[in-house]
């Protein structure tokens, strides 16, 4: 075997284990990790599609970014760091999960607006954290609650029960 080919060979074989020890990761384990500045906004992973969930909620998907902006607080909002939206549906994607990677410890309040005929779960926290064990419950309806971390950064979790539905979710620290 001439250098040449050796080289292609070991290049091949080089890229093939790197490939193969790739774990991809789940968009709804994404990080979003906008700065705080007042123009941060993420807006969730599809969900796998599946057209018969998507023909239970409430607005075309392509129109929930429009939506979230009018349905939550946005950059114009004191203390605004950070939002998201999208949609859920059972069993392809019930669960969503942002991090917000660089919020500086200390209180938030996040305001969740939901649409659709499903209840979402919304709790948020530290990093590290646990999932709140008594969640903010989501039913065709804008609800605030208070966010409390202790460290750097600041998760929000989503869980679904029931029919496909719309979020959008808004963050603005404010102590």
């Amino acid at each position: 075997m001439d250098g040449r080919r050796m080289a292609t060979v070991g290049l091949v074989l080089a890229v093939t284990a790197g490939v193969v020890g790739c774990t991809p990761m789940s968009d709804a384990d994404s990080d979003a990790s906008p700065s705080p500045a007042p123009s941060a906004s993420v807006t969730a992973p599809e969900p796998t599609p599946d057209p018969a969930a998507a023909e239970k909620l409430p607005l075309p998907v392509a129109e929930i970014p429009d939506w979230a902006e009018t349905a939550v607080p946005g950059s114009e909002t004191d203390g605004y760091v950070g939002s998201l939206s999208g949609w859920l549906s059972e069993p392809l994607s019930a669960h969503h999960m942002s991090r917000f990677q660089s919020l500086e410890p200390g209180i938030y309040q996040a305001q969740i607006a939901c649409r659709g005929d499903g209840t979402i779960s919304a709790s948020g926290g530290d990093l590290d954290a646990e999932p709140s064990p008594q969640p903010t419950q989501c039913t065709n309806a804008t609800i605030a609650f208070d966010v409390t971390t202790t460290s750097t950064g600041l998760k929000v979790e989503l869980e679904l029960q029931g029919e496909p539905s719309i979020f959008a979710v808004s963050l603005r620290r404010v102590g």
